[in-house]
């Protein structure tokens, strides 16, 4: 059960302490697209996760946006936010992961991976040995794929159920 627990549980990601972060080590996050900054399926990013990459950026965090979204819509919504990508990431395994990490010099002991699915975000970033934070769902539209699984978290007792952060 321990590769579907996240390290840590935020309702948003003003909750996150970047300052606290850098202090234990962490140089790099890698955060969710869909449902985590942006709405299901939207290019617009909330003012939050701006502020949250403005923070990164401040306190010498690097940040990257690391989905499973395509090249064309994660490149569109990088650019806009002035940070690196990965796109069709394939989470929850670990390959990309590693791969992000070796192209970036960090190890899993130095990222964060941020994202709102225990069994994408929080699965993938554990078995890559980065720190899990799982946040609440930004809406309730989403992938009948994505419906699936929060059927699951719910099953396996997690946090993922939908928290409406108005």
């Amino acid at each position: 059960m321990k590769l579907i627990q996240p390290d840590l549980t935020v309702d948003c990601l003003n909750d996150l302490d970047l300052s606290y972060w850098y202090e234990r080590g962490i140089r790099g996050i890698f955060i969710d697209l869909d449902n985590t900054i942006s709405p299901w399926r939207q290019n617009s990013v909330t003012g939050e996760a701006r502020e949250l990459i403005d923070k990164a950026r401040q306190a010498g965090i690097m940040i990257i946006l690391f989905t499973n979204a395509g090249e064309i819509r994660a490149r569109e919504v990088a650019w806009s936010l002035g940070i690196g990508y990965y796109a069709s990431a394939k989470k929850p395994f670990a390959a990309m992961y590693r791969k992000a990490m070796k192209e970036l010099e960090l190890t899993g002991s130095e990222v964060l991976a941020i994202g709102d699915q225990v069994f994408t975000d929080v699965l993938g970033g554990n078995l890559a040995g980065c720190t899990t934070v799982l946040t609440s769902p930004l809406a309730q539209e989403e992938y009948a794929g994505t419906k699936f699984l929060r059927f699951l978290e719910r099953l396996a007792g997690r946090k993922a159920v939908f928290h409406s952060r108005d």
